[in-house]
């Protein structure tokens, strides 16, 4: 018989000049293993994501990323405009790059010793897990998923039947710590577009997982995991838009569709983490910002939530201002009125399979290393550590080590993101 369990979790809010107040105990109850609460209600959510092991603290390495700049938080630059910080309030700029769909051919490439390469050759700061949900072979595709992270033997890429283990998400979010260097989780939003597609949020399995709420499982699981876990960040969804499948459905916006979902999986995650660095998709394929200043995500109390960033992604050849399309403008007025993050950016057309363009790149990270009028310096991640997707890619093929094929593995879009990388370091 099952029985009825009271959690009380403590969202405990810190407030700066860019956030609202403390909130207030945010009482969760269980029943019949749906987490409940007077503003919305989760689907069901696995009672081992909500009782997983919590890992120990991991110990960086000395004068590594997050050695130096510890969990980051949001804060208030010199010029009044909120952008992402170390410890003690000083900006500090990420940058690194994605993986592609960890299903896919370019999950070859994720291996500790490519991490420890990227860390040491590339110098990156940051890398990006891309979750990929309901594309073939993603996350919702693995009706094993609950197992995903009990696998004895986390070195695994898949399980005895051929899907997919997602363990080595487990596995990047160690290596990255090893070397010090921070890790995004991404739920990488794709087709369908809309993060509160039934897909996501309550996806009917065979009966021992029907109606599942796949996002909120996924979320409770990881922020109950890696709470002491400083290099850890996390992306809520890649790009919130109107497509399912190749088809158009219906307009999404962050006012109707965006922010509740951000809303449900910060309430998630703010009990487990109260500070961890949170960054919210917008619509358009992650384009639009405007729609989201002055409707920020709010707790239960109508306070902002602490801690949360906004993303924008752009692909250089596409997304600039030729012709009046006026990217480049838009985008430098927002980093005035939001804490961004350029968690996805290509150095090609959109399609990611042409029209490699080093000029407008430049101006991109122009803008992104503070020729903005909120004179944020901005965090990015290239798109990405592969040999998929064509032109953006910046590995020629899969290689179990880039490190000793480097060089001559990279693309040329790869030798440009290699040299931009290592300027960090200047």
């Amino acid at each position: 018989m099952i029985r009825n369990f009271l959690f009380i979790f403590l969202g405990i809010l810190v407030g700066s000049s860019c956030y609202g107040k403390k909130g207030k105990e945010q009482i969760y109850e269980k029943k019949e293993e749906k987490i409940c609460n007077t503003a919305s209600e989760f689907g069901k959510i696995d009672r081992a994501s909500l009782t997983v092991e919590i890992l120990p603290q991991a110990v960086y390495p000395k004068d590594s990323p997050v050695d130096k700049w510890g969990k980051l938080k949001i804060a208030a630059n010199e010029n009044g405009a909120c952008s992402l910080c170390n410890e003690s309030g000083n900006p500090v700029q990420l940058r690194g790059v994605s993986s592609h769909g960890l299903q896919w051919a370019g999950v070859a490439n994720l291996t500790q010793e490519n991490i420890k390469t990227l860390s040491e050759k590339f110098k990156c700061s940051v890398f990006r897990i891309a979750v990929y949900v309901d594309e073939e072979g993603g996350y919702a595709y693995n009706l094993s998923h609950r197992n995903r992270y009990k696998n004895e033997k986390l070195d695994s890429l898949k399980n005895a039947d051929g899907s997919w283990d997602y363990g080595h998400v487990e596995n990047i979010v160690r290596w990255c710590g090893e070397n010090g260097i921070y890790c995004l989780i991404d739920w990488h939003v794709h087709k369908p577009g809309n993060p509160q597609h039934w897909r996501y949020r309550s996806r009917k399995y065979p009966e021992e997982v029907e109606g599942s709420d796949l996002a909120a499982d996924f979320f409770t699981y990881c922020a109950r995991r890696f709470q002491h876990q400083k290099h850890v960040l996390y992306e809520l969804c890649n790009e919130p838009n109107k497509k399912e499948d190749d088809k158009i459905i219906k307009e999404i916006t962050w006012i109707n569709d965006v922010k509740p979902y951000c809303e449900d999986m910060l309430k998630i995650i703010r009990s487990y983490d109260e500070d961890v660095i949170v960054i919210c998709g917008s619509p358009e394929w992650s384009k639009n910002l405007e729609e989201i200043v002055g409707n920020e995500p709010q707790n239960e109390n109508g306070e902002k939530y602490n801690n949360v960033m906004y993303t924008y992604h752009f692909y250089a050849a596409t997304h600039n201002n030729e012709g009046g399309k006026n990217h480049m403008t838009r985008f430098k007025k927002m980093s005035a009125e939001l804490p961004v993050f350029v968690t996805e950016w290509g150095t090609t057309h959109a399609d990611g399979r042409r029209d490699f363009n080093p000029e407008l790149s430049n101006q991109w990270l122009g803008i992104l290393n503070g020729d903005n009028e909120g004179k944020q310096v901005i965090s990015w991640i290239n798109w990405s550590f592969s040999a998929e997707g064509g032109l953006s890619a910046i590995l020629k093929w899969n290689s179990g080590n880039v490190g000793s094929q480097f060089p001559e593995i990279l693309t040329e879009s790869g030798k440009y993101i290699y040299e931009q990388l290592k300027k960090g370091e200047e």
